[in-house]
């Protein structure tokens, strides 16, 4: 009796160590999608591995009491399920915003995750590792300016706020527009609204390099006092 008990606590203390494997491995991934402030961070990424880990161990282990001669069950169903089920959760991060599709890489993370901790819960544990090792080399290195990869570009809305003066000789829609030329800013569209109180708001929306630095406008903003308020 002594030694059964002994022989389950070892099987159940292995399960565990497959979800704590599998939680580690999604905390990793999910940090680095933390660190770029995705919507997606540690926690989402550490559940989700943790769970699948889970939902495959049930699935493997969790039916044997019941298993017979007059019954059989097929041990892929429960994984079958996870892959379909995680699709609503991760087509919530992805929409569209300014014609630009945002959340894709957050999605495809979140997916791969579920696959981690599959792994990690049919005891491969191996190929769970690596995987995560690939995933988050991904994340970190590939799309990002190299020897072999182009520029990712970002659009950017910025809205500036300035009161036209009658006496003043200075054209904002000018000096902007050589701002954003020398700084390697392409125009894409620009909204204009004049107020009530004399202050004409422009909204312009402007492409460029994810590393390309808009802050040049703040320098404007303590050049002309015309120039009120700056939103980046």
């Amino acid at each position: 009796m002594k030694e059964e008990l002994l022989q389950y606590m070892a099987l159940q203390l292995g399960y565990v160590g497959r979800i704590l494997l599998a939680g580690i491995c999604g905390y990793a991934i999910g940090l680095e999608r933390q660190t770029k402030r995705k919507m997606a961070g540690r926690k989402t990424h550490v559940i989700v591995a943790i769970t699948a880990a889970l939902m495959i161990i049930l699935s493997k282990y969790g039916f044997d009491d019941v298993l017979g001669e007059y019954i059989k069950l097929d041990p892929s169903r429960v994984a079958a399920g996870i892959v379909t089920a995680i699709g609503f959760l991760g087509s919530g991060m992805i929409f569209s915003k300014n014609n630009n599709v945002i959340g894709l890489t957050t999605s495809a993370g979140i997916w791969a995750t579920v696959g981690v901790g599959m792994a990690m819960g049919s005891g491969m544990y191996l190929i769970g590792v690596l995987t995560t090792l690939m995933i988050i080399f991904s994340e970190l290195f590939l799309g990002r300016k190299s020897n072999t990869t182009e520029s990712v570009e970002v659009e950017r809305e910025i809205e500036i706020e300035y009161i036209e003066e009658v006496e003043s000789e200075i054209n904002i829609a000018s000096i902007l527009q050589s701002g954003f030329d020398e700084n390697g800013f392409q125009v894409e569209k620009v909204q204009i609204k004049r107020e009530d109180n004399g202050v004409t708001k422009i909204i312009i929306s402007v492409c460029s390099d994810e590393k390309t630095n808009p802050f040049f406008l703040m320098e404007l903003m303590d050049r002309y006092k015309e120039i009120i308020k700056v939103s980046l």
